[in-house]
């Protein structure tokens, strides 16, 4: 049986206290009931949780209550009728408080259903359930501050601090030791910190402030509900952050450069304060790039600002590319390329590495020198997306009589020919030898670096036709003449050219026009030929060897050929214009 009693200096003292305090839970309306008894709330207030109030609605006056205090179905405490007090209304419809509070020593903590046995009008009614569960806890109070409530670039963190105090249930105010505060954001940033046993809480945060008309932030603390404590927060602590003007300026070691070397960007931030432009010092600072061939972004590179604020950063092997240093992102400082302005930024232009690929060097059949290749870029940038082949300028055909030089220009080979991604070249030129080393010297141009290729050597040698013949020279009626001679190759002295194929040759009496028979002749192995024609007409005869890429071409002396009573006509099918270059050399002979 409950036998403490207030710490009032009278009944009625005690009355109008309970009378003036605010429960936390809210009576239900009283509703009609067959009963002769209702249980219309319980409730306790939040600075005296333990002095638990029940209101009762009866058809006529109380004469005996007793309150259980449950949980789990068991009865955890049972406060008697002489432990209450009328504390307002009637005995028929009022509300009965415990003279004294219950105490943690008669109570854990936590939430409870209430029952009531009632006696009225000599009825006495048994297990009458309350509508609501009597909260027998803690309600806290949560206060916060701060270190400081203006934030800037150079105090971006603060420590936000506080207190966690709350009623025990006996109406004292103590502290809450080892309870979680959660603080937070309007943006629904949240940080959290644990109570010491005084109640007092700190944690340092570095919050992001909303940038509306300028940098500011609400933050609070509070404490979330446990079946030993009710949910509570503190007032809104509010956070400003001031804005600092920043710039940068850049230089190059070199603007220009050739691919691979070390170039070093260095410069110098400043913040504006007060008028006065002082050094960003101990500062991040992000170098980043832009790709002038594809547009791509190069990833940042990090450095730091020493205490004058000056950083340096060795750039990244990267082809051309313009560079901008900005400070690391802060809501705390300007931002934007636009604001800082041109100094920011600098552009290397980076002379590309090349190299000649598929080289092909030989003779043609006049003693010239035939080169072709692919000029690319060196395999240091080949990957590098977007980055263009060098034009086909500057392209030039060398010659020596050794592999290692001393190298005579020639000519260039600045012809077109396809290369899948390089720049296809060729050309011609003619060399003062038949023999020799050749290689491809590329001079370089505005955005790519010299080059020469690797070292081909070609040959080629004469040739001439000996011994040629037409017998007879005179011909009549159906007669047949025949063409012999051999093809010779001048290697170490004029010696037998065999396996070839040969050209006959027929400029006809009265024109001027050359023209050749479709009929190739096979030479045998010792070079030599002999084929024979009827009905030949009249004209001159000749043979000729294309050549290949080892031996030069060649065309044998003419052979005037008389022929009579024949049409001096040969069949069309049998003869082919020649090309004007072989014509003019027939003629030339």
């Amino acid at each position: 049986m409950i036998r403490r009693r207030l710490r009032r200096a009278a009944t009625a003292a005690l009355l109008a206290a309970a009378a003036a305090v605010t429960a936390v839970l809210v009576p239900v309306a009283a509703t009609a009931s067959s009963s002769p008894v209702v249980i219309d709330s319980v409730s306790s207030p939040a600075s005296e949780p333990g002095l638990l109030s029940v209101q009762v609605e009866a058809s006529s006056d109380i004469t005996d209550l007793t309150v259980y205090v449950n949980s789990g179905g068991t009865t955890d405490l049972t406060i008697p009728f002489s432990d209450l007090s009328l504390t307002s209304g009637s005995a028929q419809d009022g509300t009965w408080t415990v003279l004294a509070p219950i105490t943690t020593s008669q109570l854990g903590l936590g939430t409870y259903q209430v029952t009531v046995d009632a006696t009225a009008g000599g009825t006495t009614l048994t297990g009458l359930s309350a509508p609501e569960q009597f909260f027998f806890g803690l309600y806290p109070s949560v206060t916060i501050a701060a270190t400081t409530t203006t934030l800037s670039y150079f105090q971006q963190s603060v420590t936000v601090s506080g207190q966690v105090t709350a009623y025990t249930p006996t109406g004292v105010l103590e502290d809450v030791p080892d309870q979680v505060v959660s603080i937070t954001g309007e943006d629904g940033e949240s940080w959290s910190a644990t109570t010491d046993q005084n109640g007092d809480y700190a944690r340092t945060i570095t919050p992001d402030l909303v940038n509306g008309t300028g940098l500011a932030g609400a933050f609070s603390a509070s404490v979330s509900s446990s079946p030993t404590i009710m949910p509570a927060s503190s007032p809104s602590l509010e956070l400003t952050g001031e804005v600092t003007p920043v710039q940068v300026s850049v230089t190059l070691s070199t603007s220009v450069a050739e691919f691979g070397t070390p170039v070093t960007l260095s410069g110098t931030a400043e913040y504006e304060s007060g008028g006065i432009w002082l050094p960003l010092a101990d500062s991040p600072i992000d170098v980043t790039g832009t790709d002038y061939y594809s547009g791509n972004s190069v990833p940042p590179t990090a450095a730091t600002t020493d205490a004058n604020g000056v950083f340096s950063v060795t750039l990244p092997a990267q082809p051309t590319t313009t560079w901008s240093a900005n400070p690391a992102a802060s809501q705390y400082l300007t931002a934007g390329d636009a604001e800082w302005g041109l100094p920011n930024s600098a552009t290397l232009t980076v002379v590309l590495p090349t190299r000649i690929t598929t080289l092909d060097i030989s003779y043609n059949p006049l003693g010239q020198v035939a080169a072709s290749g692919c000029l690319g870029l060196g395999t240091a940038v080949s990957s590098f997306p977007d980055v263009t082949a060098p034009a086909r300028t500057n392209l030039y055909l060398q010659y020596s009589r050794s592999a290692t030089g001393p190298w005579r220009t020639l000519g260039a080979v600045d012809d077109r020919k396809s290369c899948g991604s390089g720049t296809g070249f060729s050309g011609t030129v003619t060399p003062a030898t038949l023999s020799g080393h050749y290689r491809i010297d590329f001079a370089g141009q505005l955005l790519y670096q010299p080059s020469v290729s690797a070292t081909r050597y070609a040959a080629t040698v004469p040739t001439r036709f000996s011994s040629f013949d037409v017998t007879p020279r005179a011909v009549s009626g159906h007669g047949r003449i025949r063409v012999t001679g051999q093809l010779q190759q001048k290697t170490h002295g004029w010696k037998d050219l065999g396996g070839a194929l040969i050209t006959i040759y027929i400029e006809p009496a009265g024109s001027t026009t050359w023209y050749w028979f479709r009929k190739k002749v096979h030479l045998s192995g010792s070079g030599r030929f002999s084929v024979s024609f009827a009905d030949p007409g009249s004209g001159h005869w000749a043979v000729g060897y294309a050549g290949n890429s080892t031996h030069l071409e060649t065309l044998s002396r003419h052979i005037y050929v008389t022929a009579s009573g024949t049409s001096a006509n040969l069949s069309a099918t049998k003869r082919h214009s020649l090309p004007e270059r072989e014509a003019r050399a027939l003629a030339a002979r």
